[in-house]
């Protein structure tokens, strides 16, 4: 494969889709970068380091082996990885895309990782001429496939605007932060957010329910309210009934907060409630409902609280 990244940028070869894209970790927001990408143009390689999980993909995409096939044939490799542990392993572990990859070759990195990973990873990288922009997204995996979601980008500015037409594939609005770590920290403050306002709708709904009083009458008045959110809007109605299909899953968004606490510890922020929405969640967790969206905390307050469905 010839090498398309030079000194003069990528920004014609992304015009005319000639990038050939690497996509590693194809669980549910990674699958739906790589779906996107290849219904967008781009020829497209993807790995997984747990291969059951991407044999429904194999029609779609092409699943390699290895890391080292990712960087001998791809020209940017895109990261969607659960955490610090999992970043490592594929950037700087054995057999990772250190191992492989060549000078000059850009990384998109969309996991949601602690700012202190995302500088060590990106020093490591830089001493072999590597250039990687930390990409972490506002949006579930069907927002990914239609191409909507919010991109916050940190790490080089001229390398941004090289990748900025390949960002807007998969995101409708992109902002660029600053530097390595800038990003994240936007990243842990909205999923905070998030996390808080879910939790605040399930005690409301909870505690309407131990009333007896049917929780979609408070739905009714909030969402005509100027309090009302997407969460409310999209989620509220499927939490009073008891959907919780998940478009982020409630032990990620456990993980999300457990990232939050590293964050304050290392930079000595008192975050009260972060504190108070971890162990809500890590509750939530232990009773079985990792897997279920995180809306789901509202679940574990019922149980909690033995409020009847």
């Amino acid at each position: 494969m010839s090498d398309k990244l030079n000194s003069q940028g990528v920004k014609d070869i992304i015009g005319v889709l000639t990038l050939k894209l690497g996509f590693i970790g194809l669980g549910m927001m990674g699958s739906s970068l790589a779906i996107r990408a290849v219904q967008s143009g781009y020829d497209v390689l993807g790995y997984n380091r747990t291969r059951s999980k991407v044999e429904g993909l194999r029609d779609r995409i092409e699943v390699v082996p290895a890391i080292s096939d990712i960087c001998d044939e791809a020209d940017v490799i895109l990261v969607s990885v659960t955490d610090d542990d999992a970043d490592y392993e594929v950037t700087l572990g054995n057999h990772g895309i250190s191992d492989y990859i060549r000078p000059n070759r850009v990384i998109l990195d969309f996991s949601t990782i602690t700012p202190m990973m995302s500088k060590l990873l990106n020093e490591k990288l830089k001493r072999k001429g590597v250039y990687r922009l930390e990409v972490p997204v506002l949006g579930g995996p069907q927002k990914a496939m239609r191409g909507e979601l919010i991109a916050m980008v940190g790490g080089d500015r001229d390398k941004y605007e090289e990748m900025a037409d390949l960002i807007r594939t998969f995101a409708y609005r992109t902002f660029y932060i600053g530097g390595i770590g800038d990003a994240l920290f936007i990243k842990l403050a909205l999923n905070l957010l998030i996390a808080g306002y879910a939790e605040l709708l399930s005690e409301g709904l909870a505690m309407i329910k131990k009333q007896n009083i049917d929780p979609r009458l408070l739905l009714n008045v909030l969402n005509v309210s100027g309090y009302k959110t997407e969460l409310s809007e999209t989620k509220g109605p499927k939490m009073v009934s008891g959907n919780y299909e998940p478009t982020f899953y409630l032990k990620h968004m456990k993980k999300d907060l457990g990232l939050l606490q590293r964050v304050a510890n290392e930079y000595s922020v008192y975050l009260p409630v972060s504190g108070a929405l971890w162990s809500t969640y890590t509750g939530a967790v232990s009773m079985g409902l990792s897997d279920e969206d995180f809306s789901a905390v509202l679940e574990y307050l019922q149980k909690v609280n033995r409020i009847s469905k």
